[in-house]
């Protein structure tokens, strides 16, 4: 919703500036309150440590013993320094799920599982809900 207001909002101003500079050759920018009360906003939002969104990332194990996911969670990034993705696990009940990669879309993971698959052939892409906006690729 707020999206098509912005974009609306932003297509409208596009235009009004168009018919300006057509009219008397000069171009003056002038920024609405309102557009920019909603960009802080979503700022705001993209930087809340507490909010997580949904992403695609790779499921490298899947364990029902914690102990096990988190010695996985240091084997793979001994093996895998090179690596500019965070490895980490969470817990959905019953499975201790670890992971690498956050992304928008699901061909960058692909890539990310192209890289993986020979050392870990379980590895699979999956919808993470447990993703921070700031760890997003």
């Amino acid at each position: 919703m707020y999206m098509k207001f912005i974009l609306l909002s932003v297509f409208w101003t596009l235009m009004t500036l168009t018919a300006q500079s057509q009219i008397n050759g000069n171009v003056a920018i002038t920024e609405e309150p309102s557009i920019r009360q909603i960009m802080d906003h979503r700022k705001s939002l993209n930087f809340d440590n507490k909010r997580k969104i949904k992403a695609w990332s790779v499921q490298i194990s899947l364990t029902r013993d914690k102990y096990q996911a988190t010695k996985k969670v240091s084997e793979v990034k001994n093996q895998y320094k090179h690596l500019d993705h965070e490895i980490d696990w969470f817990y959905e009940n019953p499975y201790y799920r670890l992971y690498t990669g956050a992304f928008y879309t699901k061909i960058e993971a692909a890539s990310l599982l192209h890289q993986l698959v020979e050392d870990y052939p379980s590895a699979i892409i999956f919808k993470n809900n447990q993703v921070k906006p700031n760890i997003l690729k």
